[in-house]
């Protein structure tokens, strides 16, 4: 496989190279030979050739150099531009997290500030309050222990219990 490929590429080459070659023999010779009448070139055509196949050989060397340069710089353009809209992406989603973040405090702080105005207000129905099975056959065993009414019951937070309050923490507790 790499065998193949190394010929297709020294093919390639000598093509370009014989591309080159052809076209400055054709170009040098239409400009510097004028005169069909001797066997070789004069003196002049001599030195016309020469001068126009160095020109041509450093203006294609010129123009690869150049090329090869434009296509590095076009590359590093867009890995710039590409680690750039990384850049701006991971920013974007930083954003995103801290805008979570502090809506997610901002929820904290309101359940907290909630949770005091309910406890310094008017006291809340236990019925209003769920809550778990454990949590409901320890407030029963601490009712019954108190020996108070099912009307004038408080919790330990001096929270009024109703009788509706009362017979679902047993039917909880069972």
């Amino acid at each position: 496989m790499s065998n193949t490929l190394a010929n297709e590429t020294h093919q390639r080459s000598l093509k370009d190279f014989l591309n080159l070659y052809n076209t400055i023999t054709e170009y040098c010779f239409n400009k510097c030979i004028s005169k069909f009448n001797e066997r070789a070139p004069s003196q002049n055509e001599t030195s016309c050739v020469d001068v126009c196949t160095d020109n041509y050989v450093q203006f294609n060397q010129r123009f690869m150099f150049n090329f090869v340069d434009h296509q590095e710089r076009r590359k590093q353009d867009l890995e710039r531009a590409a680690a750039e809209a990384a850049a701006k992406e991971q920013e974007e989603q930083q954003k995103q997290l801290q805008q979570a973040a502090a809506a997610f405090a901002a929820g904290q702080e309101q359940a907290a500030a909630d949770m005091a105005a309910a406890s310094t207000s008017s006291s809340p129905v236990l019925a209003d309050i769920p809550l778990k099975t454990g949590q409901a056959t320890e407030l029963l065993e601490n009712l019954a222990a108190a020996g108070a009414t099912a009307a004038s019951v408080t919790t330990s937070q001096n929270l009024p219990v109703s009788s509706t309050a009362t017979e679902r923490l047993e039917q909880e507790a069972k």
